[in-house]
């Protein structure tokens, strides 16, 4: 549902009109790249997550056929849009394969490489949800750049952050995540730096007449992420952060869906377009 109303919020930053099959597709992928993910993760998780590791071990048959016919379903939707879908699509199973396993005893998987890991998953999110709404359509340079910028950061934040709830397995089994290369405190010095350049990107839209309708959804986003870094580098609680952190997009949909429908300034569809 996260990444759902993840591509949805860009979708509506775009200013380009809602394709649900595409919103749809989101889900399946993810679901089934992190389904993948998972079950190639028993061993870390076993530390991190006994609960979930439990979990997967007792349906490891639904866990493995679900993942492989939910990709299916997304690759037969993609082919209804075009081979540029095609490639955005496939291209989260790829960087999953490669991140998740080992192909070669002399080639570490790309979770293993600091700080790769992180800045792939982050990679994964943001290509989908940047290049879905635009595969038919030519738009200004910069608010793509923006908007890829955003999720990027966004994604990567949210990564780090769970990789540091996840410490003290990961450094029990000699994971390096930046969290246990970095320590928690420079840890959570480098997210609200992060954080902070989202602002730049506000100003920078602001100066720019971009994304009018939806600017108080991006402030709130800002704000929410200073909230939730601070709060859990405190406070470890999985499931709590779970609902805060990827609920997050969740609340933002809805935000957008009441911004848009009653802002005095319509989202303009020909203001990003050329």
């Amino acid at each position: 549902m996260s990444g759902c109303f993840k591509t949805y919020f860009s979708f509506s930053l775009y200013c380009t009109p809602q394709a649900y099959p595409l919103i749809f597709t989101t889900f399946l992928v993810i679901y089934s790249v992190y389904g993948l993910n998972k079950i190639t993760d028993i061993k870390e998780d076993r530390l991190n997550n006994p609960d979930r590791t439990n979990l997967i071990l007792r349906n490891k048959k639904l866990f493995k056929y679900s993942t492989g016919i939910t990709y299916f379903l997304a690759v037969i939707i993609g082919c209804f849009y075009g081979w540029k879908v095609l490639l955005i699509i496939l291209f989260p199973l790829m960087v999953g394969i490669i991140y998740s396993i080992k192909i070669h005893p002399r080639i570490p998987r790309l979770k293993d490489i600091f700080p790769v890991k992180s800045m792939i998953v982050a990679l994964s999110w943001t290509v989908g949800n940047t290049f879905l709404p635009i595969v038919d359509g030519k738009i200004n340079f910069l608010i793509m750049v923006l908007i890829f910028y955003f999720f990027f950061i966004k994604s990567f934040i949210n990564t780090v952050l769970f990789d540091l709830m996840d410490f003290k397995g990961d450094k029990k089994i000699g994971t390096r995540t930046i969290p246990v290369v970095m320590g928690p405190s420079r840890t959570v010095l480098l997210l609200l730096v992060l954080n902070t350049t989202l602002s730049i990107l506000i100003l920078i839209s602001i100066s720019c007449g971009f994304f009018q309708p939806l600017m108080l959804p991006l402030i709130f986003c800002l704000i929410y992420c200073y909230i939730y870094i601070i709060y859990f580098y405190k406070v470890k609680n999985r499931l709590r952060m779970e609902i805060f952190v990827d609920g997050e997009w969740i609340l933002l949909g809805f935000i957008s869906l009441l911004t848009i429908h009653y802002h005095l300034i319509p989202c303009k569809l020909g203001l990003p377009l050329q």
